[in-house]
């Protein structure tokens, strides 16, 4: 049974920090609907591109598509669903929020870094990825979703 809103549309998530896309496939495969993903790690967003927009061979095409997006405005970005950059530059970013708003996200996951103050990490109370879990709540009262999933990685 596909997860649905009223109207029998299905439920979108915007996806935080999202790696290659693990939660992402998860919720595709439960039948929810991925409106953009989100991760500052240039190999990380364009395997979760690769998986997710391009299924398909990997060309010329579409690795100057890649380098193209990679490269444009936030809310180009978000129009082809993958965003490569800084959580906070996006926040600060009014156009692409304003974007992100007209997508209407009911859910939002993802798995901010916890390496600057896990028990397995070096635990450096200046590590700047400290931060990054205050980065994805900002994220949740600007978009105010129904539904949020924070995973601790």
């Amino acid at each position: 049974m596909t997860p649905t809103t009223p109207g029998s549309k299905p439920i979108k998530f915007l996806d935080l920090f999202a790696g290659c896309g693990g939660l992402s496939l998860g919720l595709k495969l439960a039948g929810l609907e991925l409106v953009a993903a989100v991760e500052k790690s240039d190999m990380a967003a364009e395997t979760h591109f690769r998986n997710f927009h391009l299924r398909g061979e990997w060309g010329a095409k579409q690795q100057a598509l890649w380098e193209e997006l990679k490269g444009g405005s936030f809310v180009e970005q978000l129009r082809h669903e993958t965003v490569v950059g800084d959580i906070w530059a996006l926040l600060e970013d009014s156009s692409a929020m304003e974007e992100l708003k007209q997508l209407s996200p009911e859910v939002i996951v993802g798995g901010p870094p916890c390496q600057g103050f896990s028990m397995a990490g070096r635990r450096n109370p200046h590590d700047k990825r400290n931060q990054l879990p205050w980065a994805f709540l900002d994220m949740v009262e600007a978009l105010d979703p129904k539904a949020v999933v924070i995973e601790n990685v």
